[in-house]
Parts: C-alpha cells; structure tokens; sequence
C-alpha cells in the first residue's frame, strides 16, 4: 500500500526540483511563474520546496508558465 508520508515527502520533493530545475535553465524568476500562474509568490515557494501537494490543473498552469509539456515534470 502507498500510504507513507515520507514516500510522499520524497515525491513532493522531486516534483520541487524539477519545476525549480526547468524554470532555472530557461532563467526565469519565481515570481514571474508565480505572476504567469495567478499563484501567490509563497505559494509558487512552497511548490518549489516541496512543501505543498498540487493539483493536476495547477501543476498544468505551471507547464504552461514555463512553455513545458505536463510530462517534463513526471520522473519515469
């Protein structure tokens, strides 16, 4: 059963790094995501940081904001 909350810490996590990763590499602000995406600057942080679970739809306005298919941010 998938049901440990450090599992899904660790997903967070990741998911965090690699929207961190991409809108570096296009050098790209937080807070220019966050303005693309209607998002509060500390909430975009807290993406970022892994802090905070997201939506489909969110992660999908994040892709957008970024120019970046949905898949780009799922590891295999």
């Amino acid at each position: 059963m998938f049901d440990d909350k450090k599992e899904h810490k660790a997903i967070l996590k990741s998911l965090g790094k690699k929207i961190r990763s991409i809108r570096q590499q296009k050098g790209l602000r937080q807070t220019e995501i966050a303005y693309r995406c209607n998002f509060d600057k500390s909430s975009y942080h807290n993406i970022e940081g892994g802090k905070r679970n997201i939506t489909i739809i969110t992660l999908h306005k994040i892709a957008w904001a970024l120019d970046e298919p949905v898949s780009s941010f799922i590891n295999n």
